[in-house]
């Protein structure tokens, strides 16, 4: 069932004189999350679980690993949130549940879980494109957003930049054609190596940020590389990352030191550039039919690094568009 057919099924809404509530389950990598929203966009609970320390341990994501926290703590975070709400299953009119895209392992969990719920308690099941759902989340917390909308989406696993022109229907021009921004960031700040004890439990993109906060005044050009090709509005974060770890290992074999914040800063800058020449060539292409909506929405867990986020609204503000972030403001 479409989220729009189900907000309009009309014998839900003629029996009830509240608000709808929904019961949101996401498990397409590392996090297991859950939450309750009703359709007056209240956020009635919450909550998120994660195995940071195992991930630092093994080195990264593993999707065994992800799958059996989820299928260990759902239930309890669905126990939770129905407490936190003061709402029992028969008080909820659905359950959603992210579908695509994500690790298939981790997202069969959250599918399995979401069924037995809807099973169990009779309720419809909506299925959710959970990059769509970036997106559309900005719809809880901010009125003046009209379709159609731009949004650049940048994520760990994902990075797609697309025309949001209603609720169920998304133009994509333009998304990676392998990685993304989050893994490249991840994976070559796992490759400095220990970062000091004060990143313990620190995500690893978080501790690159900080750092490179605290490179030289040039320090985001001493460890330049080639932007990658790539036709059109699409991207390519896999070629970033090879080039850092390749020039990460030349530098150690010839027994120079690394400086690491302007290392940070350096890589960061290059999944700046990367994104905002990416978004100007979406730009154009909308632009020559006049045909570029005035708001943009980045959303996506990499969008709360302030450093991508400020690149891209200044490219933002050269074209005389409205950008909305989402990441810090509505749970992205």
């Amino acid at each position: 069932m479409k989220i729009k057919q189900f907000l309009s099924t009309k014998n839900i809404i003629s029996t009830r004189n509240y608000s709808l509530k929904v019961l949101g389950i996401e498990t397409s990598c590392d996090d297991t999350a859950v939450a309750i929203v009703s359709s007056d966009r209240k956020i009635l609970a919450a909550e998120r679980y994660t195995e940071r320390e195992i991930q630092r341990k093994q080195g990264g994501i593993n999707p065994s690993v992800c799958a059996q926290q989820h299928r260990q703590h759902l239930p309890r975070l669905i126990e939770k949130c129905l407490s936190d709400a003061g709402t029992s299953p028969k008080e909820l009119d659905a359950v959603a549940v992210t579908v695509t895209p994500g690790l298939v392992i981790a997202l069969k969990e959250g599918i399995s879980a979401a069924i037995k719920f809807a099973r169990s308690h009779n309720l419809p099941l909506i299925p959710v494109h959970h990059m769509r759902a970036h997106a559309l989340s900005i719809l809880l917390i901010d009125e003046s957003i009209r379709f159609p909308f731009s949004t650049l989406l940048l994520s760990g696993g994902h990075a797609l930049i697309a025309v949001a022109e209603s609720e169920e229907i998304f133009k994509l021009y333009g998304e990676s054609i392998s990685g993304s921004p989050g893994e490249c960031i991840d994976k070559v700040a796992r490759h400095l190596g220990p970062l000091g004890s004060e990143f313990d439990g620190i995500h690893s993109g978080s501790a690159v940020e900080i750092l490179a906060s605290r490179s030289s005044e040039s320090g985001h050009l001493r460890y330049p590389i080639s932007l990658p090709h790539v036709e059109k509005a699409n991207m390519n974060f896999d070629q970033i990352k090879g080039s850092y770890l390749n020039l990460l290992d030349r530098i150690r074999k010839n027994g120079e030191d690394v400086d690491i914040p302007d290392f940070c800063a350096s890589l960061q800058n290059t999944v700046t550039r990367h994104i905002a020449t990416k978004l100007h060539c979406f730009y154009d292409s909308l632009s020559a039919e006049d045909r570029l909506p005035r708001q943009l929405v980045i959303g996506g867990g990499v969008a709360a690094n302030r450093y991508i986020f400020d690149g891209n609204r200044l490219k933002n503000q050269f074209m005389n568009l409205i950008l909305i972030i989402l990441s810090n403001r509505a749970g992205a």
